[in-house]
């Protein structure tokens, strides 16, 4: 069984939940069991809380961790995701006071906070139901603070709720031109790896081999073997490069928590046929 992977591939192999360890070459990153650390065992990077749900701590600042952060992000989307920085409840209160702070001296910057605002709420308080701690939480001072924060907070700003939804539009409408401009910088070998927020993936041909959006790759035989076996329907059950199974496919190849829309694999088997 295979135990070192690259910092793309151990995510995936994590996320599959097949194996009890794995690492990378260099030891940046390594899990055992239902745990991933990045650097060391001081940095708990994400844990499942059950078989399909995960708890990812993206309370770290450094580049690297960062970046280890954003792979274990996008390499569990498939599952039911909560962030550290959304869920504890000091780090919470603390994120809220600051935003309402800020929110009041801010023009341009005013719905960014109202977004903010409304996504860790929404979140903070389905951790807490989801996990079933509403009732711990109510002796944390912290906690009772946000509560009434937040009911200050709805109480005191008229149409409220339009104000968010229309923060929210325009912020898809920004995720979505930002998403376009970076596919087309990745497809063309600008960048090596993006931020991918919507749920499909893309797929490029680079040197001998074809890659994910989420930076995994397989060489050209093992795609032309895969392109076979969805030509003749056989292609559900099987293993990619021995690694990852195909769970699904109609108008996506679902693969592991990869989501490849038939366009893409249009795509790349004109490049490589």
């Amino acid at each position: 069984m295979k135990t070192v992977f690259t910092n793309s591939e151990i995510v995936h192999v994590f996320n599959e939940q097949n194996q009890y360890e794995g690492r990378t070459s260099t030891g940046s990153m390594y899990f055992y069991n239902n745990k991933i650390y990045s650097y060391g065992s001081h940095y708990l990077l994400g844990h499942f809380i059950d078989n399909e749900t995960i708890l990812i701590n993206d309370t770290g600042y450094s580049n690297t961790t960062a970046k280890h952060i954003g792979l274990i992000t996008s390499a569990t989307r498939n599952r039911k995701q909560y962030f550290v920085t959304k869920t504890d409840y000091k780090i919470v209160n603390r994120n809220i006071k600051d935003y309402l702070n800020k929110i009041t001296r801010a023009r341009k910057t005013k719905e960014y906070y109202l977004y903010e605002i409304d996504s860790t709420l929404k979140m903070y308080f389905d951790y807490l139901e989801y996990t079933k701690q509403k009732t711990k939480h109510k002796k944390y001072k912290e906690h009772r603070e946000t509560l009434r924060l937040v009911n200050d907070f709805y109480n005191n700003f008229d149409s409220l709720q339009e104000t968010i939804k229309e923060s929210n539009r325009k912020q898809a409408v920004k995720d979505k031109k930002a998403i376009i401009q970076k596919v087309k910088d990745w497809k063309s070998l600008k960048i090596n790896w993006f931020r991918n927020k919507t749920n499909n993936d893309f797929l490029r041909l680079n040197s001998d081999f074809v890659e994910t959006s989420q930076n995994v790759k397989i060489p050209i035989l093992e795609a032309k073997r895969l392109l076979k076996l969805i030509e003749h329907k056989n292609i559900i059950g099987q293993r990619v490069d021995n690694r990852f199974i195909v769970k699904a496919f109609n108008s996506v190849l679902k693969v592991g928590c990869h989501n490849i829309p038939v366009k893409e694999i249009n795509y790349i088997k004109q490049l490589i046929n």
